[in-house]
C-alpha cells in the first residue's frame, strides 16, 4: 500500500485507500482554514491528533472524535499559532470525485 503526500496552501495531506476506507492524515498550518466541503456518499470520521480547532461541529481539541454524514457541509479552522493535525477516515473510500468543495476563501 502506497502512502501519497500533497502540499496545499493550507498545509499537507498524507493519504492512502483500501477497498473499505480512505485514510488522510492532515496538517493545517496556523491561522488557516481550508474550504468548506461535503462528501457525496461517504461517512467521514475525524480524530484530532494534535492541536485545537474551530469547526462547523464546534470547538475541537486533541482526542476529540466527530462523524460527518454524507452531504453534510463541514469546515475546520486552525485558529492557533501551532499546527493542527487530524486523522480523517472516509467509509466507503472517496477520491476527488466524491468530494464537493465550496469556493476557496482567501486565507
Amino acid at each position: 500500500m502506497k502512502i501519497e503526500s500533497i502540499k496545499t496552501k493550507f498545509g499537507k495531506i498524507k493519504f492512502f485507500k483500501t477497498k473499505e476506507a480512505s485514510f488522510n492524515i492532515e496538517t493545517i498550518l496556523p491561522k488557516k482554514k481550508p474550504p468548506t466541503f461535503y462528501l457525496k456518499r461517504s461517512n467521514g470520521y475525524l480524530i484530532i491528533v494534535k492541536g485545537n480547532a474551530n469547526s462547523s461541529k464546534g470547538k475541537l481539541k486533541k482526542g476529540d472524535f466527530i462523524k460527518i454524514k454524507p452531504k453534510e457541509k463541514f469546515w475546520i479552522e486552525n485558529n492557533s499559532n501551532k499546527n493542527l493535525k487530524y486523522l480523517a477516515i472516509d467509509i466507503p473510500p472517496v477520491d476527488e470525485s466524491g468530494i464537493v468543495w465550496e469556493k476557496e476563501n482567501e486565507n
